[in-house]
């Protein structure tokens, strides 16, 4: 049980975790220096805050309303969705950076399942991405940015390779 502060501290952390690491590993975007994309861009750590802080507030009640669990189906399908975006937005700076296309698959994982190793050290439970008892996430999320970025470099039209991440 965490206090309000506590949940939307590390609700941000792990939301903005990974493409911090990320910018951190890249350290310039074409011969510029690069910091985390949340300083120049404030409104990514406004929009934490308030989805940290109303989940605080509400999603107990919300839970007894209308018998939701943090093991329902969709919420397994949301995080699937995130990680698939994520992988393809990291995999992105990396071509964007102008790395070899390995290192640009690597972007795509860190980005999108970094925030949540970050929050796991940070709150003192095994790292999820490094167990072999938990989900893949790191596995499909290179695999998810690599075949996005085959379809890039293959030309492939936009829906494809949002498809193929």
């Amino acid at each position: 049980g965490m206090d309000m502060l506590g949940c939307v501290v590390v609700g941000t952390i792990t939301a903005v975790g990974g493409g911090t690491i990320r910018d951190f590993l890249l350290g310039h975007e074409n011969g510029h220096s690069k910091r985390a994309f949340w300083m120049d861009e404030p409104e990514y750590l406004f929009i934490c805050m308030v989805a940290a802080g109303c989940t605080f507030l509400f999603w107990n009640d919300a839970a007894k309303s209308w018998a939701l669990s943090e093991d329902d189906v969709w919420i397994f399908w949301g995080d699937t969705v995130g990680i698939g975006v994520f992988c393809c937005i990291g995999a992105m700076n990396g071509v964007r950076a102008g790395v070899h296309p390995v290192i640009a698959a690597i972007c795509g994982m860190v980005t999108s399942t970094f925030g949540g190793l970050t929050r796991d050290v940070l709150c003192q439970r095994p790292v999820r991405i490094l167990h072999s008892h938990a989900e893949i996430y790191a596995t499909t999320a290179f695999c998810g940015a690599a075949a996005y970025l085959t379809v890039r470099l293959a030309g492939g039209p936009l829906a494809i390779k949002g498809a193929a991440g």
